[in-house]
């Protein structure tokens, strides 16, 4: 009876922080990089949108073909490393083919956009 109510316990352990995980790391800045680099190799205006700040989304819609050639001769992305400072944040961006990127993001409305500084 003890193994099966401790094996209980583990499962809802593990399943309480997948699940706390999976709500907070949808809106890291981490997180946002990424789906702001799929954005870009997909060409997907709206994603864009969704992810960059509005003065950076129309600089990259500019030159977004070059960009999308960029980010796909890139790989797609290894790792990240991130560093948060208040509404400030640093995503280092690691790809596949071993280059980097230090992509800058910062909170606006509560959600993490990628920008440019001013």
């Amino acid at each position: 009876m003890k193994k099966v109510l401790k094996g209980t316990l583990a499962i809802l352990i593990v399943v309480s922080l997948v699940l706390a995980m999976a709500s907070c790391g949808g809106d890291s800045p981490s997180a946002v990089a990424r789906k702001a680099i799929t954005a870009i190799e997909k060409a997907d205006q709206r994603g864009i949108n969704n992810t960059f700040t509005p003065d950076a989304a129309a600089m990259i819609g500019s030159m977004l073909e070059k960009a999308q050639g960029q980010m796909k001769e890139k790989g797609g992305v290894a790792k990240t490393e991130e560093t948060i400072n208040g509404d400030k944040a640093t995503v280092k961006v690691t790809y596949n083919d071993g280059s980097t990127d230090d992509i800058t993001l910062f909170k606006v409305d509560g959600k993490w956009k990628v920008g440019m500084e001013k």
